[in-house]
């Protein structure tokens, strides 16, 4: 990964259901900082949203995990540059 990118590797997730409202929670705990432990995450905030917009967030993830599985992979540092973001 590139250098310049400020990472929060996350360490797991979290997500409730909140039948009376119709939305569902998404919470995503991660590491702050390198030498962090994973029992000392950082818990995240809590994310709502719609059922609608969680299968969008599916529906991204799983094109985005195709791009990846689907790509050649070159060396790190010639890859970063053509691969871009990707914002669905």
């Amino acid at each position: 990964m590139d250098n310049d990118f400020f990472l929060f590797p996350i360490t797991g997730w979290e997500i409730k259901t909140v039948p009376v409202d119709g939305v569902l929670s998404v919470r995503f705990p991660f590491l702050a900082h390198d030498r962090q432990k994973l029992s000392e995450a950082d818990p995240g905030r809590p994310y709502m949203m719609h059922a609608d917009q969680a299968r969008e967030l599916r529906d991204a993830l799983s094109r985005a995990i195709a791009h990846i599985e689907n790509q050649e992979f070159e060396s790190p540092d010639s890859t970063i540059a053509s691969t871009g973001v990707l914002i669905y």
